[in-house]
């Protein structure tokens, strides 16, 4: 007798422990649910208005442009996008919707001049990353110095059918022609290059590759009438109308003379800050 007493007081207890360790896994199970959730990418990027993607150059970094972006755009949203030199990319930063002038940054985690041959490659391989995060078919694009080369790469040997399309084009102090002298006369007007090098006749061989709808802009700088930026000759700059002259839509060179004109000047030269100001927007 005192047995079964025993066995109906132990009966509710066993509920009750079945009950709270169903309650538990339920309340787990919601949590795990809750975190796969907020940590599973969207299914349909975010639409943005056309960005404009800045590339530097040789051993540049995402930071390269922070000073020429407040100056265009203090408000703006600003994506700064590494590859990495196995191809894996990541970022910092996000993009909305509602930002007029939407500013995306590409950076290589070895920009030297070692790597140029597959800088274009990683380019677009940020493109396709940018893709799975944010809609847009459209973007303009301003590269400083070897960023010039790497978009021509990209153009000529890279560029995928369902890649967003370039509309507008800046190259600023990019030395399409080598920076030795031996290629480039001192001059800031000519009709005929001194030498081709072997980088010019490189990015001679598949100009038509070159989509015929871009608008390019192709911007020199000259120190103290020395016909070169301190780094790159005006010359070597011009040169890049052999590649794209015939080739786009509407292509123009502009000598830029003064202060700030030294090669890593131009980035934040106040004529070249308008530059782009009235070119892309």
């Amino acid at each position: 007798m005192n047995n079964t007493k025993n066995i109906k007081r132990k009966v509710p207890k066993i509920l009750l422990i079945v009950g709270v360790v169903l309650m538990l896994f339920l309340l787990l199970q919601k949590g795990i649910t809750a975190f796969a959730e907020k940590f599973t990418p969207t299914s349909e990027p975010v639409a943005i208005q056309i960005p404009t993607i800045f590339v530097p150059g040789t051993n540049g970094t995402v930071n390269r442009f922070n000073g020429l972006i407040k100056t265009l755009d203090l408000k703006a949203d600003v994506l700064k996008v590494t590859v990495a030199t196995d191809g894996t990319v990541s970022s910092k930063g996000k993009l909305t919707s509602s930002t007029k002038h939407p500013m995306i940054v590409i950076a290589f985690e070895d920009s030297s001049n070692k790597t140029l041959s597959v800088q274009g490659k990683w380019y677009q391989l940020a493109l396709r990353y940018i893709q799975e995060k944010y809609s847009f078919e459209t973007y303009n694009y301003l590269g400083h110095s070897n960023g010039g080369l790497v978009i021509t790469s990209y153009l000529e040997e890279f560029q995928q059918s369902d890649d967003p399309k370039l509309a507008k084009l800046i190259t600023l102090g990019t030395p399409y022609n080598d920076t030795l002298k031996k290629y480039n006369d001192a001059v800031t007007s000519f009709t005929q290059l001194k030498e081709t090098s072997d980088l010019l006749k490189g990015y001679l061989t598949n100009l038509e590759n070159i989509p015929d709808t871009i608008k390019m802009l192709n911007i020199a700088g000259e120190v103290n009438d020395t016909a070169s930026d301190n780094t790159v000759p005006v010359q070597s700059v011009f040169s890049g109308r052999y590649i794209f002259q015939d080739q786009v839509a509407e292509y123009q060179e502009i000598l830029i003379k003064g202060e700030n004109t030294s090669h890593s000047e131009l980035v934040e030269n106040q004529r070249v800050v308008q530059l782009v100001k009235d070119f892309f927007w």
